[in-house]
C-alpha cells in the first residue's frame, strides 16, 4: 500500500512557504533594489551551498570568494554601461582560475568545469530574472514563476500519493513519471496567466510557455539532484525547514531564468 504523506512533513513545508513566499514577492515587486538584493543573496547563498556539494573545504574557500567577486561584477553591469572594464576584469578572473586550478595539475579540468557550471546555474540564470524585472517589469518575475511553483507543488503532491514509475532511480529515487505528468499538466495550465497584462500572451503562447516552463524545471531538479548524489547527502542545506537548501528550494527556478527572459523577448508586449 502506498505510504502517505506524513501530515508532520507536509505541515513543515507549508508553513515555511506562508512565512517565506511574503517576503520574498514583497522583495520582488517593492523596487528594482530589493528585486536586486533578492537573487543576489539566493545566488549567493546557493554558491556557498554548491561549494560545500562539490568542493574540499580549501577549494571552496576559494570558491566562495571568487564567487562574490564574480557576483559583483555580474551585478555591476546593471548600472555601468563600461563594459570594456567588466570584460577586463571578467578576463582577470578567468586567468585568476586557471592559474589556481593548476595547483592540482591531474583535476585542472575539474575543478574549473565545475566552477563554471556554479557560476553559470548559481549566478547567471537566475540573473536574467533580475534583467527580466529591470527590462520589462517586476510583475512580469511574479507571473512567470507561477507555473514554476505550480509544477513544483504538484509533481511533489502526485508523485508521492501516486508516484510508481521512477524516472532516474539512479539519481534520484523520488522522480516518477506520475509526479512529471502531474507538476506539467499542472504548469501548463497556469501558464494561462501569462496571458494577463502586462505579459500579454496568446492563449497558445501561454499553454506553451507552461509546459516549456514545467519540462526545464524538471531538468533543473534533476541536475541538483545529481550533485546531492555526487556528495552523498540528502538536502544541499537548511535554508527552509522542510525543504532543505537554497539549491533545494531554487534548483527549477534557477535554471529556467533564460528560458523566461527569452520567451517575455520574443513573444511579449
Amino acid at each position: 500500500m502506498k505510504a502517505s504523506i506524513k501530515p508532520s512533513e507536509l505541515e513543515e513545508r507549508t508553513w515555511s512557504i506562508v512565512i517565506a513566499l511574503p517576503l520574498f514577492l514583497f522583495l520582488v515587486l517593492f523596487s528594482e533594489w530589493t528585486l536586486v538584493l533578492a537573487f543576489f543573496l539566493l545566488s549567493f547563498g546557493s554558491l556557498r551551498e554548491y561549494g560545500r556539494l562539490v568542493y574540499g573545504k580549501e577549494e571552496e574557500i576559494f570558491f566562495t570568494g571568487f564567487s562574490v567577486v564574480f557576483l559583483f561584477l555580474l551585478y555591476s553591469s546593471l548600472i555601468t554601461v563600461d563594459y570594456l572594464t567588466i570584460f577586463w576584469l571578467g578576463y582577470v578572473l578567468f586567468l585568476v582560475l586557471v592559474v589556481w586550478s593548476l595547483k592540482k595539475p591531474q583535476k585542472m579540468l575539474e575543478r574549473m568545469a565545475f566552477c563554471f557550471l556554479g557560476l553559470l546555474y548559481c549566478s547567471l540564470f537566475p540573473f536574467f530574472w533580475v534583467k527580466m524585472g529591470i527590462t520589462y517589469d517586476r510583475v512580469s518575475v511574479v507571473l512567470f514563476a507561477l507555473p514554476v511553483w505550480m509544477n513544483d507543488i504538484c509533481a511533489y503532491l502526485v508523485g508521492r500519493r501516486w508516484g510508481k514509475h521512477k524516472i532516474v532511480p539512479q539519481i534520484s529515487g523520488g522522480k516518477s513519471w506520475e509526479g512529471l505528468a502531474g507538476g506539467i499538466g499542472a504548469a501548463t495550465l497556469m501558464g494561462l496567466v501569462l496571458t494577463a497584462s502586462p505579459i500579454s500572451f496568446s492563449l497558445p503562447q501561454g499553454l506553451l510557455s507552461g509546459l516549456a516552463i514545467a519540462s526545464v524545471s524538471f531538468l533543473g531538479d534533476i541536475w541538483e539532484s545529481a550533485l546531492k548524489r555526487r556528495a552523498g547527502v540528502k538536502d544541499s542545506g537548511n535554508f527552509l525547514p522542510g525543504h532543505g537548501g537554497i539549491l533545494d528550494r531554487f534548483d527549477s527556478f534557477f535554471l529556467v531564468g533564460p528560458l523566461v527572459y527569452l520567451l517575455r523577448l520574443s513573444w511579449g508586449g
